[in-house]
């Protein structure tokens, strides 16, 4: 825990934020997707349905309770739903990253046990297709896309269907009572992590793991109640899974999920989110495009980007040894504002409460150069182990 922030004394589940999170919140935007050029929401209530009947449809396959189930996809509301779905049919999930090839997504399989994957595109359908023999427990390839390609023996929407038919009241409330029984110390999912030496290792992380760090992390990280997140690293690893997935879901933030790496710079503007997690390329490309356009400008432009930046310098020393600047400083600070840095700003939308940066370290001088630019970047520390965020 942070510290200074309060701890979490009282275990708890993941499913149990799931449900609490949609009948809280009840929003129309729980999810937000990009699809023929316009943003698209997906609701609480929308979510709900659609996790239940993906859960009962799992259960219709003969996916049983403390089996696993394997997720390769990029970020997309389907992972959501999986992901919710495998959790409330009290199933263990396994997130493969995207760029995995075929073999490795195989390892992971077998040594998981996993009885049935996710998988989004064709692309990644191939690569399941390619070694489905070499996993012997794998019996289910379902796909995201509406398409059933090749490997895949139904798609998402064919798994609801199975759900939604198998559908009674005596069903649905057997199902929320199952969900809800899950107790705290039960295997929420395995997550492969590379260490340092051979193969990968399968970190099993149980629902209190990631729960209370949700909880503990939430208590010490400023949320205003209507924000929007933009989501674009991948939720197989453990800093957006926690932090971009179910810390939005269980402070009422709608996550918006970027078309993909190479458009977050075009999603940006579009979403104007107020949060957004990264790990330090982002910074570090966004720093140096902001030095290049400099650079490249006339002479007078570089003079005044050069002064903002001195001005800006001074100004970020004084805030972060407590004192507010005052008198011409804060006069100079302004006028840097509206000349330099208001143009970094309304790249990232125009909203922006704070980024998050994990994963690896942030540069001091790149974190100085955002701070003093106007916008704040929350450093975080963790591990795949603890679920992540130690500090």
């Amino acid at each position: 825990v942070a510290s200074g922030g309060p701890r979490n004394s009282v275990p708890g589940t993941l499913n149990q934020l799931f449900f609490q999170a949609c009948e809280q919140y009840d929003k129309p935007d729980a999810l937000q997707y990009k699809a023929d050029g316009a943003w698209r929401p997906i609701s609480h209530r929308m979510l709900l349905e659609r996790v239940r009947r993906a859960a009962l449809g799992l259960q219709e396959l003969g996916v049983r309770a403390g089996d696993r189930v394997g997720l390769l996809s990029e970020n997309r509301p389907e992972w959501a739903i999986a992901d919710y779905a495998c959790l409330t049919a009290c199933v263990a999930d396994v997130p493969i990253y995207p760029n995995s090839t075929a073999d490795q997504a195989a390892y992971i399989l077998r040594d998981s046990g996993s009885v049935a994957i996710f998988v989004s595109t064709a692309e990644q359908a191939a690569k399941i297709a390619q070694i489905r023999r070499q996993c012997p427990a794998l019996r289910h390839v379902i796909g995201f896309d509406a398409q059933r390609h090749a490997g895949v023996d139904l798609t998402l929407a064919e798994l609801e269907a199975r759900g939604a038919a198998a559908e009674t009241p005596e069903r649905i409330a057997a199902y929320r009572k199952s969900a809800d029984g899950v107790r705290p110390g039960d295997l929420a999912t395995i997550i492969y992590t590379s260490g340092t030496t051979g193969d990968p290792k399968g970190v099993m992380l149980t629902h209190d793991n990631i729960f209370s760090n949700v909880r503990a992390a939430r208590a010490v990280v400023p949320f205003a109640g209507e924000d929007i997140c933009l989501s674009f690293l991948p939720l197989s690893h453990i800093f957006e899974r926690m932090a971009g997935h179910y810390m939005m879901l269980d402070t009422g933030t709608s996550i918006a999920y970027a078309e993909s790496m190479e458009k977050v710079r075009d999603n940006l503007p579009e979403v104007r989110p107020t949060l957004v997690l990264s790990v330090p390329r982002l910074y570090e490309k966004m720093y140096a495009a902001v030095l290049e356009k400099a650079l490249s400008g006339s002479f007078v432009k570089k003079q005044i980007f050069f002064w903002a930046r001195r001005v800006a310098d001074r100004w970020a020393d004084m805030k972060l040894s407590g004192v507010t600047p005052k008198g011409l400083l804060a006069v100079q600070y302004a006028l840097a504002q509206k000349l330099v840095f208001s143009k970094l700003k309304a790249r990232t939308g125009g909203r922006l409460r704070y980024f998050v940066s994990g994963g690896a370290p942030l540069a001091p001088e790149i974190n100085k150069f955002f701070y003093a630019a106007g916008l704040v970047i929350l450093e975080g520390y963790g591990l795949t182990e603890t679920s992540p965020v130690i500090a």
